[in-house]
């Protein structure tokens, strides 16, 4: 049995000004709306995926889009696969790129702090069914593609570890196009 983690291509969205914590809500909402790099991602990329006996993706466009990208449809998009939320934040003293936020809004979850605990807790419950779901999946077919975000598939490997997955290869980790391939240690 074989579960294959893939992230999406880039999105093409300018992210070249600095902006503010409360401006990063709007942020998401342009990320989640944005067209993605079409150019093709790597050749084991495209043989993983059009290899599994079953693909998923996210309900969010930039997953679907990545799939047309090499020719795949999957039979299922679902929103358990989504990307972790981020909590509404405020503050307008402040001017950072938005990745810089990201990795900043994402430690202050993973610490617990404020509204952040909550979507952290949200999250990873989401995650833990996100792994059962796919855990079903490779039991019926074998092998399962899911193509998503690199924060959720952070958090479903863990959960496939925990219940006796392990990564047995990986390229590009959450990099755009990166993959992680879990097996069922026997």
């Amino acid at each position: 049995m074989k579960i294959i983690l893939t992230r999406h291509a880039k999105v093409l969205l300018d992210n070249s000004q600095k902006i503010t914590a409360s401006q990063m809500n709007a942020w998401v909402v342009a990320y989640n709306h944005a067209s993605i790099d079409t150019a093709p991602p790597s050749k084991e990329v495209i043989q993983y995926i059009k290899g599994a006996d079953v693909v998923l993706a996210s309900s969010l466009s930039r997953t679907t889009d990545s799939l047309e990208v090499i020719g795949v449809e999957p039979i299922e998009k679902n929103s358990l696969f989504d990307e972790i939320s981020l909590a509404e934040t405020k503050g307008t003293w402040l001017k950072l790129s938005s990745k810089t936020w990201l990795i900043i809004l994402r430690l202050m979850m993973l610490a617990g702090f404020g509204k952040k605990s909550k979507v952290y807790k949200e999250a990873k419950l989401r995650a833990q069914k996100a792994s059962a779901y796919l855990i079903d999946f490779a039991n019926k077919h074998e092998s399962v593609a899911l193509m998503g975000h690199g924060g959720m598939h952070w958090l479903v490997g863990k959960e496939l570890e925990k219940l006796g997955w392990e990564c047995v290869e990986q390229s590009g980790g959450s990099k755009n196009w990166g993959y992680r391939i879990y097996e069922h240690r026997k």
